[in-house]
């Protein structure tokens, strides 16, 4: 396991690059910075006993400052000079806090006392609210893996028009944007999208905790509206156990605002070049028991590209009553109406002579996309005891698709699905303990025909078969505390899948076929929790990945499905997460072992063909292995005003390196998996005034070429984004005014590819230089 888990560091440690992200961080002194000591003790309310291990927080932050020792003490260094709001919480108790005043080199007290958590939501527990997320920061600083949350304030100050924008600085995922400022995307967390040459695979995207994509895995993006979203929590690889350990990419949740997180009445307006436009209406509120929340959201875009047009008209209606002192339900329904037209890739030649052309193909038999979707989902939480807890959340989804491409695809589908979860946080042997038990069914019937593309109409027609997916998923885990310290986590998932096909268009044989899948995966983690709350983790994970239904019906099988097994993945991870002296830090190494990864290729149909199909199979072994830095320090506060009030400059970065590589292939062993830069890095540094201004030049940068097809012959070159964010805020009258700036240098490249086309067509071009600016009010 440790030649595993070091592989990367060595290969990013030959590279230099490592280095380089970690040189702008480690000579800076906190310019500027007069700071102090924070320090105190945190006991139970009931008879003065010390509490070990609680996790202390310092104003806003999102993670802990320290943790408590054995005496209930807790010592935070280098806290900047000022007014401070000291918060200290713990499994099992209310969290408390408490406002300092620290003086430049001097010593500040906080004790603070914590009172048993009563059986009752209406503190701390209630969907929703931000003790709601509180915990959920909580929960996922309790995880032996690699997990990230994006906050309410990183999510606002982003353009927020499509997962690039809000993911960019959580290392470990590539997300670039197929058509500009569209939402479809490539994505890949530790490789999983490498086989996605559309939409996604390989990782489950859910919105409040439920799937909105269909029971196979297969998913897309063109439902998730971000102005609605108020924090995005992330699970990579087996880490998101209870989200569908299944993944190799994990899973990323979409926390919704409700009636307790959004405004009375608010307002979004916002545009741009290429034609971009988007503008949102929304109202949220609580009255007593009961709390609402309500937004509708139009996106319009002409686009960089020729035939790249999109339109968007999204609905979220939510609403959450508390039935007593220990019961909180909520339910939510969202709309999404979807038009789009699909320029497709170009090869080298087309993106070097015109990256705004769209392919010929595309153009004259009007390839686009339409369709509607509606999810509706409800959960209910119920607190059995102080310490034992019922979460119930059925869903419901239905999707009507009309997709010109080669051929039309037409589908229907119905998708249901639900999820019981116990959680029991009880002493275990007299150590805290959390026991997590789930139940999750979920089953599609899709009616799925296909036509041929006369101009983007109905030709005739040439699929007509009803698709079926059964799964029902058991898990559970169990995190002990061994020590005050030190907890060991154990997890096992069952999953059994189905998928069948009846045909009924007989006249090119029978397609009509069935699979089964059964796999147990396990789950084991260490984490120990350092005297000041930094924390170390090291896990062995297994995921097994059923391929898809398109996966298993596409083009090549002469009857019933194709010869396609399950991808199957050992991951091997450790790192270190937590925050000293100013610098906050989130690091992972891992190392996958891979069976039989499904991987996608675009073949052309018949010789010379103008398009290609996909086509998937499997790679006999292969290997991922990387590393993910995570990195943010403020450089300076009270740079040019002084006072209780000061401006404040930050520097924070994402690195990732990624080496995906054939270990066993009849053709490519020893070759790179195409499709993901070795290399990619976020930065921005940001200056925010106290009178409400702040500027963030940002870049992204991939600094070395990468391959797009298995055989290593083409490559991607390397590019980078400059751009910056720019915004005032006026308090009083609730208006934030922004602008926004892409590509500012304007450069040719294609941060999206196809891989593995046969007709060479492998770039989907990048905006150019691009200017957004907009208005956000609320009352």
């Amino acid at each position: 396991m440790s030649t595993r888990i070091w592989r990367p560091l060595r290969a990013v440690r030959r590279d230099g690059r490592l280095f380089t992200v970690l040189a702008l961080f480690a000579p800076l002194p906190l310019l500027a910075q007069s700071s102090g000591t924070i320090q105190g003790r945190v006991v139970a309310s009931d008879g003065g006993v010390p509490i070990v291990g609680a996790f202390i927080l310092v104003d806003s932050a999102t993670r802990p400052s320290a943790q408590t020792d054995g005496d209930g003490h807790y010592h935070i260094p280098n806290v900047a000079a000022g007014a401070h709001t000291v918060q200290a919480r713990r499994v099992g108790y209310a969290a408390g806090s408490k406002s300092v005043t620290l003086d430049a080199g001097a010593i500040a007290t906080a004790d603070l006392s914590l009172t048993s958590t009563a059986a009752s939501l209406a503190a701390v527990t209630i969907i929703g609210t931000r003790g709601d997320l509180a915990e959920t920061r909580e929960r996922l600083l309790q995880i032996a893996g690699g997990v990230d949350v994006v906050e309410p304030a990183e999510i606002r100050s982003t353009r927020q028009a499509n997962l690039n924008d809000v993911l960019r600085f959580t290392p470990g995922i590539y997300v670039q944007s197929r058509f500009g400022a569209a939402d479809e995307s490539q994505i890949s967390v530790r490789g999983s999208g490498l086989r996605n040459n559309f939409h996604a695979r390989g990782i489950n995207l859910l919105v409040n905790g439920m799937p909105y994509r269909n029971a196979d895995g297969f998913t897309d993006f063109e439902s998730l509206e971000l102005l609605t979203t108020d924090a995005i929590e992330v699970y990579k690889g087996a880490n998101a156990l209870r989200y569908g350990g299944s993944t190799l990419g994990g899973a990323i949740n979409l926390d919704t605002k409700t009636g307790f997180t959004a405004s009375p009445v608010g307002a979004f307006a916002e545009g741009g070049s290429f034609g971009f436009g988007k503008a949102q209406v929304s109202s949220g509120a609580d009255h007593g028991p009961f709390d609402y929340y309500a937004s509708y959201a139009h996106t319009t875009l002409d686009g960089f590209r020729q035939w790249s047009d999109q339109r968007r008209d999204r609905l979220n209606l939510h609403a959450g009553y508390r039935l007593s002192s220990t019961t909180d339900a909520r339910a939510f329904y969202f709309f999404a109406h979807v038009r789009e037209h699909l320029p497709g890739s170009l090869t080298q030649s087309g993106l070097d002579s015109n990256a705004k052309a769209a392919d010929p193909t595309n153009v004259a038999s009007r390839w686009g996309r339409d369709y509607d979707l509606q999810h509706v989902g409800v959960q209910l939480r119920t607190q059995l005891t102080p310490s034992q807890r019922i979460d119930v959340s059925p869903y419901l989804q239905y999707r009507d698709i009309d997709h010109p491409i080669f051929e039309v695809i037409a589908q229907i589908s119905h998708d249901w699905g639900a999820e019981l979860r116990y959680e029991n946080t009880a002493r275990l042997v007299g150590r805290d303990n959390r026991l997590t038990i789930g139940v999750q069914p979920a089953y599609e019937s899709m009616h799925n025909r296909q036509y041929q593309n006369l101009q983007g109409n109905h030709g005739a027609l040439t699929r007509d078969e009803q698709d079926y997916v059964t799964t029902l998923a058991l898990y559970a885990e169990n995190a002990l505390s061994l020590t005050s310290r030190l907890t060991a986590t154990a997890g096992l998932r069952f999953d059994n899948s189905t998928r069948k096909v009846t045909d009924d268009f007989l006249s090119n044989g029978d397609q009509s076929d069935r699979r089964t899948y059964a796999p147990v995966t396990p789950r084991l983690g260490l984490m120990y929790t350092l005297p000041r709350g930094s924390q170390l983790f090291a896990n062995a994970s297994r995921t097994v990945e059923p391929p898809l239904l398109l996966e298993l019906s596409s083009f090549g099988n002469p009857g019933g499905f194709t010869n396609l097994r399950a991808q199957d993945a050992w991951q091997y991870e450790t790192g270190a997460r937590g925050e000293h002296a100013g610098l906050r830090w989130d690091l992972s190494l891992y190392d996958v072992e891979l069976r039989d990864e499904i991987l996608n290729l675009n073949v052309q149909p018949f010789p010379g063909a103008p398009f290609t199909v996909p086509t998937y199979r499997n790679a006999p072994r292969s290997r991922h292995y990387g590393l993910e830095l995570g990195l943010a320090r403020p450089l300076a506060n009270g740079l040019f005003v002084r006072g209780t009030s000061r401006d404040q400059l930050t520097l924070r970065a994402a690195y990732t390196f990624a080496r995906y590589e054939y270990v066993s292939d009849p053709t490519y062993r020893g070759n790179e998996i195409p499709g993901a830069p070795r290399h990619y890095v976020s930065g921005e540094l940001a200056y925010a005034h106290p009178s409400g201004f702040s500027v963030a030049p940002t870049v992204e940068w991939v600094p070395t070429g990468y391959f797009v097809n298995s055989a290593n012959t083409v490559k991607n070159g390397a590019w980078s984004n400059l751009g910056f964010r720019a915004e005032w805020a006026i308090a009083n009258a609730g208006v934030t005014a922004f602008a926004n700036g892409r590509n500012l240098a304007d450069r040719r490249m294609s941060a999206s590819v196809q891989v593995d086309n046969a007709a060479g067509k492998y770039f989907e071009p990048s905006d150019g230089r691009a200017f957004y600016a907009g208005l956000r009010w609320s009352r």
